[in-house]
């Protein structure tokens, strides 16, 4: 009887911690926890960022969800060193379990939590939903939406805000994160399913900032405060926030595409020096080794680039002066796109910055020399921003309307290949479609190549 009503109450609070915005809870000695994250989310472990906005303890506990075991119970103490942030991470989890950790601030009984499920060790198939672009701030139903589909995780990818910081950085950042992750709607999301995270422009600086950004380091300091990423490709404080991590038999590559970027040099239209997305050698040369890596593994890669692949002289939205997408780094994409032919790597493309939902099947997007690497490209936004319509042209249209983000459905049966279905939904809940009325989807399979 009294497993069953430990089970029954462990239940009862998974639910209600899955269904509730977000709630401020205030301690006995008035600190007031402001937001949850939980992120990090692996087979084996998880993290949880607490923010506060003053000095206090706090004790958190990890449940199992299914059997009500308490798997963990810890006393945090929040101090003032990083604006009152503290991460918890939890390792030796079970993999393929949900779990429900709870929050309660020193002396009172009140809490605050969520769930998360941790990834499988073994083939299996999942859903997640990614988008990018919105509001600083935004209380959009769009993210209520999302959370109620229970994917296996968030992907936002890019322009989490808009606050465009190129100046009093780290009071700036602060507040940005805060005004976002407080925002009842997308707390709800963001404390029941994990957090998967990489900047574009406007979070990461100004529109359309690259590697001269003069926040660059507080803005790289700032994700390495308040995100519960995964680990970091480099150690470099001040460095890159690329990172990877694995979910059954895919790879998710992050490229950090912005703090790093060194913009083309031009003369009108004539570039006098190329620019590199990467910003040096040892980047690029990390993300290429990654993908053979996964190949070698037997996965599939799903790269994160924050914005345009399809864009080239001759397009609908092409510049002469191109340097904010893949347009204007030709030899650098151009080699990306050799070595995926090369080593017969299978990849495809999520991308954001451009306020849209569209797809290309590779019909317009293989620039490896004399052809060879068409790779299936996928955007989603703009969860709550206005339309916009950038690279192309897309072999599945475009739809440039608000509130839009992307599904994608991994099949994997631990045969010789992954199935995928992409596609766009809107904030009511409809499949999305393109200019000419059509449904934006797709489906394929992809063949796992290894040297095994």
């Amino acid at each position: 009887m009294a497993y069953i009503l430990r089970y029954c109450l462990v239940f009862f609070i998974s639910i209600l911690f899955s269904c509730n915005a977000q709630k401020k809870i205030v301690s006995a000695n008035n600190q007031t926890i402001e937001y949850v994250l939980c992120g990090n989310v692996a087979d084996d472990r998880a993290t949880i960022t607490i923010k506060a906005d003053k000095q206090g303890k706090c004790k958190i506990n990890l449940i199992e969800s299914q059997t009500g075991l308490l798997v963990k119970t810890k006393s945090l103490i929040i101090s003032d060193i990083q604006d009152f942030i503290i991460k918890e991470n939890f390792t030796g989890l079970k993999p393929n379990t949900k779990y429900t950790y709870q929050i309660f601030p020193e002396g009172i009984s009140s809490m605050l939590g969520g769930n998360f499920t941790t990834f499988n060790d073994i083939p299996f198939s999942y859903t997640f939903a990614f988008g990018s672009c919105m509001e600083t701030g935004s209380n959009s139903d769009i993210f209520l939406k999302i959370k109620e589909e229970n994917h296996l995780f968030f992907l936002q990818g890019g322009d989490l805000h808009y606050e465009n910081i190129d100046s009093n950085c780290t009071p700036r950042f602060n507040d940005a994160y805060k005004k976002t992750f407080a925002s009842p709607n997308q707390s709800s999301l963001y404390r029941n399913t994990p957090f998967v995270y990489m900047w574009d422009d406007h979070d990461f600086g100004p529109n359309n900032a690259d590697g001269s950004n003069p926040c660059r380091n507080e803005s790289v300091a700032a994700y390495h405060t308040h995100i519960p990423h995964y680990p970091f490709a480099f150690s470099d404080k001040t460095g890159p926030i690329s990172q990877s991590f694995s979910a059954g038999r895919v790879l998710f590559i992050l490229t950090d595409i912005r703090s790093q970027k060194v913009r083309p040099v031009y003369n009108e239209c004539e570039r006098l020096k190329s620019g590199t997305n990467f910003g040096s050698e040892a980047h690029l040369t990390w993300f290429l080794e990654s993908m053979l890596k996964a190949k070698n593994e037997g996965k599939i890669v799903a790269w994160v680039s924050s914005y345009s692949w399809v864009n080239a002289p001759g397009g609908p939205n092409y510049k002469c002066k191109e340097s904010d997408n893949w347009g204007g780094y030709p030899e650098e994409r151009q080699r990306i796109a050799n070595f995926i032919k090369e080593h017969k790597i299978m990849v495809f493309i999520l991308s954001g910055d451009a306020h849209m939902v569209a797809m290309d099947d590779g019909t317009n997007s293989d620039y490896a020399e004399n052809g060879g690497a068409p790779v299936r490209v996928f955007h989603a936004a703009a969860l709550d921003r206005y339309g916009s319509y950038k690279g192309g042209p897309y072999s599945h249209g475009y739809s440039k309307e608000p509130g839009q983000y992307g599904v994608v459905e991994v099949l994997d049966k631990g045969k010789d290949s992954i199935c995928f279905k992409w596609y766009g939904k809107s904030n009511s809940g409809q499949k999305v479609i393109n200019t000419e009325g059509k449904e934006i989807s797709m489906e394929f399979c992809m063949d796992i190549n290894s040297k095994k």
